[in-house]
């Protein structure tokens, strides 16, 4: 083998310092995580174990899965799916689908820190009414979970003054028609995009670009529910006026 080789070899296998350092994480946590079953085991090279691309791209998932609010328990489900085989593509692939759909992750505050956010004082009530549409969550130590681009939307709806039950109605009907919706939208993903990629049917040129594709989807699928919602109220409040 070359020296050339030899290095290029080299270049795509890292003892677990190297990879720890690749990902941004402590030797401790990649430990750990393999104690999980998070990451497959290294390959050894005599007694030495070294890690590859892909298990790289796998600590990489699980890194940015945690800082995005999920539990290990729901990401250890999650990688089940993923075969141990897995290339750095497939993770990402799954990753893609996985990861949240909205930029700003929830933030855990204290009641000062959520008032700080907001830029004034919430009263009991009001946080009562945001607890109640699901905007603010209260966790048992007292401490609130909530996203900031969802707080600031919600106070807006509080301000215009409308009646509690109405906002929370309006929450629910909201919920269950986005609800229904996602699910449909998700089983049309994997039916189109996830199973003919697992099974092979993705042209070997489209599936390195594959986990890009779903991720611009994301927000383009959000403008288009936007379009269609602002359309339909439209259509019913002509209609309405029609039948006067």
């Amino acid at each position: 083998m070359s020296a050339t080789d030899v290095h290029e070899e080299r270049a795509e296998l890292r003892t677990v310092d190297e990879l720890a350092a690749a990902a941004g994480v402590t030797v401790r946590t990649v430990r750990f995580y393999a104690t999980k079953g998070l990451l497959p085991p290294p390959l050894l090279r005599g007694r030495t174990g070294l890690y590859d691309e892909a298990h790289l791209a796998r600590l990489k998932l699980v890194r940015d899965l945690q800082a995005k609010g999920f539990t290990l328990q729901a990401i250890e489900r999650f990688l089940l799916r993923v075969p141990a085989a897995a290339s750095p593509d497939d993770v990402a692939v799954f990753g893609a689908l996985l990861s949240p759909w909205v930029s700003d992750p929830p933030e855990e505050l204290s009641r000062a820190e959520l008032d700080r956010i907001a830029g004034r004082t919430i009263a009991d009530d009001e946080l009562e009414g945001l607890a109640a549409t699901a905007v603010v969550e209260v966790l048992p130590d007292g401490r609130l979970r909530t996203r900031a681009a969802d707080l600031e939307l919600a106070l807006q709806w509080l301000d215009v003054g409308l009646p509690r039950e109405m906002l929370e109605e309006s929450h629910r009907l909201i919920e269950a028609a986005t609800g229904q919706l996602a699910e449909d939208l998700g089983a049309l993903l994997r039916r189109h995009l996830l199973r003919p990629y697992l099974q092979g049917e993705v042209p070997p040129e489209e599936r390195a670009g594959l986990s890009e594709v779903i991720e611009r989807l994301k927000p383009l699928t959000i403008q288009a529910v936007m379009n269609a919602m602002q359309r339909g109220v439209d259509r019913a409040v002509r209609d309405r006026v029609d039948r006067a």
